[in-house]
């Protein structure tokens, strides 16, 4: 299937998203805006997938193999 809907429990605000990791919602903003973070857009507002949070903190995690 092309389109799958997202419930609306599986989407977060960039004001969740701030909490949760716990940075200025600004930052937040600048990730969408830099597309580091994806997200949809909904009129004039945002919202991110959980799939897309997880996927973002993957990308920026920092391996120590020592």
């Amino acid at each position: 299937m092309i389109f799958q809907a997202e419930s609306n429990n599986n989407l977060l605000t960039p004001e969740q998203v701030a909490g949760i990791l716990q940075v200025h919602i600004l930052t937040i903003y600048g990730y969408i805006r830099e597309g580091k973070l994806d997200a949809i857009r909904l009129g004039r507002s945002y919202r991110i997938t959980h799939q897309d949070l997880e996927q973002f903190i993957e990308s920026n995690r920092i391996n120590n193999n020592k």
